[in-house]
């Protein structure tokens, strides 16, 4: 089995040779997707910003904030990932690693969210992933009360197993332009 520094670098390889277009196009087919696979009740929903050519779910954020739903950005803080409500795509600006990040003010921590959009470099069959390797996620998705995390890549991006630590925290379900990988506690 390769390293999880092998998979990465190949997985990160790969993305940075995907076309722009075609990175948008498969972009757009996840979020169609994850427009029909959002549970009813899913009011909080925490997204990311893409970063090295990951799969762009700001579309979705845009729409949820039109579907009146509370959607919330990552801030990292020291080492840390805060969850913080965003009224609008627009206040989100460059943070950490140049990442667009919401602004931090206390009033907009969210203490429980209904979903979680995880990004990552490569997930396997069994719902881990692979970061970049400073365990913010994994961190963040330990300690905070969150009712589903999903799991966003590509479908090249998944593989068949990832070595797998004490630390490492499994999404719930994996989802690519191709196909949605469940686990097999979760329905």
């Amino acid at each position: 089995m390769l390293t999880k520094e092998e998979i990465r670098e190949e997985i990160k390889k790969r993305r940075q040779l995907l076309p722009e277009e075609e990175r948008e196009k498969r972009s757009s087919q996840i979020v169609e997707k994850l427009k029909t696979l959002l549970p009813q009740g899913a009011d909080v929903l925490m997204f990311y910003a893409p970063f090295k050519g990951e799969v762009d779910l700001l579309p979705l954020a845009k729409w949820c904030l039109c579907q009146g739903k509370r959607v919330v950005f990552p801030r990292v803080l020291g080492k840390e990932i805060l969850p913080l409500e965003v009224f609008s795509l627009s206040e989100l600006s460059p943070g950490y690693r140049s990442i667009l990040e919401p602004p931090y003010e206390p009033s907009r921590l969210v203490r429980e969210l209904d979903i979680v959009f995880v990004p990552g470099v490569a997930f396997d069959l069994n719902c881990f992933r692979i970061g970049y390797g400073g365990g913010f996620y994994d961190r963040f998705l330990a300690r905070w009360r969150i009712g589903a995390k999903i799991g966003i890549c590509f479908d090249f991006q998944v593989v068949e197993a990832i070595p797998v630590d004490s630390h490492d925290v499994p999404m719930d379900l994996v989802v690519t332009e191709k196909r949605e990988i469940r686990r097999k506690e979760w329905s």
